[in-house]
């Protein structure tokens, strides 16, 4: 029962996450609510400021009012037609309601302003018109572009409007200071007061204060962008570095084809990327893929977007080059090895890692199976050299578990994979050299990834394919969703 829930929290944590931040918001809303009404009616500054108007013939104070709720509004349409965003944009929609009906109870703002003036719905018009184009809404006007609809600007503008107003209310309720200046028909005039200096009124400021703390805290994980995170693939020369990018890059343009945010935000793909997936794309028995020859570099890289209600856009990397330079690569982060005396492979390489969230460290289960060295020795050092970055440990090749695996439990790896993971887990930390790269890294699980193959008649793997002729991954969905949490 527990463990049933646990994996249905799990699965749906996003949604989770969003109700909870909505709960607190909603909660919020009513209190910080009447605190703004308490400060404007309270405030001298904020009143002063306001009654400028009287200054400026064109526009009273209902429209400057309605103006800068047009402003809100245009920032806040944006928001919800922004893919990634449009949860958050439906939810606002209902706490900036909730918002005015509260001020509406003490008698502020919507019984004050008459909407059917022409007037004044001129000015919620060009103040929504203003938030349309200050939010980035020109992007609308554009029918094809290589970018993703976001309008990460409406999301700050709408994040530093409620800041400002949240903070302002704040200090005007509970700062007390005498009037400095009077502004009125005839100007601004300085005014004689007899007290002076400033104090704070106490009652009920600890309160407001962790309310306001609270809900500009949420609005700001509510809108904000968790926009990237970088993935670096590090593996020993022939562990199938290009084959996991192809496999991972194949897996994601299929993944959330119904979702929006997915299908609107380009997956990027290096140009050398791709033209590795065209040569494995052709319908043909082998690999087909073509070794890197000697000082060429290939950049492997492309990006997708994990989640729904709180998309994040991740990038996946690597570089494919000729030669062996795992080796080099310590002294190359620890700066033992200078720009002068490193070639640009190394600098490359040193350069991926240093500006990467994670690394992913393959490991060659096909050399495990054959009882070969792994190669990994270096990935100690490269770990002391990088120690504040994410590890990510993959195996490659995993299908040549798929024997060992079906006599012992029965099924096939794709139709239990969790079995299978536990199962390539096990196996691969009887290994010491294995089993202390894991410990190195916290205990980190084995991610194994394959493509299906059969023999040959040479005896070669080579990809199985499906009826359309596309080879067929396992595993990359999975690793794909853990990359992304």
């Amino acid at each position: 029962m527990i463990t049933t829930a646990v994996t249905a929290l799990n699965r749906h944590r996003e949604k989770v996450s969003l109700v909870g931040y909505f709960v607190v918001m909603l909660g919020l809303t009513l209190p910080l609510a009447t605190m703004l009404g308490s400060a404007y009616e309270d405030g001298k500054l904020t009143r002063s400021l306001i009654d400028l108007h009287l200054l400026v013939d064109a526009i009273d104070l209902e429209g400057v009012s309605v103006f800068l709720l047009g402003i809100f509004i245009g920032l806040l349409i944006l928001l919800t037609i922004d893919p990634k965003k449009r949860w958050q944009g439906y939810l606002l929609w209902i706490g900036l309601v909730i918002s005015l009906l509260g001020l509406w109870t003490i008698g502020l703002f919507i019984p004050n302003i008459e909407f059917t003036s022409m007037t004044n719905l001129g000015w919620l018009a060009v103040g929504t018109l203003l938030g349309l184009v200050l939010g980035g809404g020109r992007k609308l006007l554009r029918t094809q572009t290589a970018q993703a609809l976001e309008f990460r600007s409406a999301a700050k503008g709408i994040y530093l409007i409620v800041a400002l107003l949240i903070v302002s209310a704040l200090i005007e309720t509970h700062l007390v200071y005498p009037t400095i200046f009077e502004i009125t028909a005839d100007g601004v005039s300085i005014v004689s007061s007899e007290t002076s200096g400033v104090s704070v009124e106490t009652d009920g400021l600890a309160r407001n204060a962790v309310l306001s703390g609270i809900f500009i805290l949420t609005v700001r994980r509510f809108i904000q962008y968790d926009s990237e995170e970088d993935f670096f693939v590090l593996g020993p020369r022939g562990s199938g570095k290009s084959l996991f990018l192809i496999g991972a890059y194949l897996e994601a343009l299929n993944r959330g084809r119904n979702d929006e945010a997915t299908k609107q935000t380009p997956l990027q793909p290096s140009q050398e990327l791709m033209k590795m997936v065209e040569n494995l794309d052709q319908r043909s028995e082998g690999w087909l893929i073509e070794a890197t020859g000697r000082g060429e570099i290939k950049d492997l890289a492309f990006q997708y977007v994990h989640g729904s209600t709180f998309p994040k856009n991740v990038k996946v990397s690597s570089i494919d080059y000729a030669g062996e330079y795992l080796s080099r690569l310590p002294d190359a982060l620890s700066g033992a090895v200078t720009e002068d005396d490193a070639d640009n492979t190394l600098l490359r390489l040193s350069d991926g890692v240093e500006d990467a969230d994670t690394l992913i460290l393959l490991v060659d289960l096909e050399r495990y199976a054959n009882g070969e060295s792994l190669d990994i020795s270096e990935y100690f050092s490269i770990l002391q050299a990088a120690d504040d970055k994410g590890i990510f440990v993959v195996a490659t090749k995993a299908d040549v578990f798929i024997e060992d695996f079906q006599k012992e439990q029965g099924i096939e790896p794709h139709l239990a994979f969790d079995e299978f993971k536990d199962f390539v887990n096990q196996r691969l930390r009887q290994s010491e050299q294995i089993d202390s790269l894991i410990r190195q890294t916290a205990g980190a699980e084995i991610h194994p990834v394959y493509y299906q193959t059969t023999e040959n008649e040479n005896g070669d793997r080579v990809p199985m394919r499906d009826e359309t002729g596309s080879v067929m991954t396992i595993g990359f969905d999975r690793l794909l969703n853990e990359l992304g949490r």
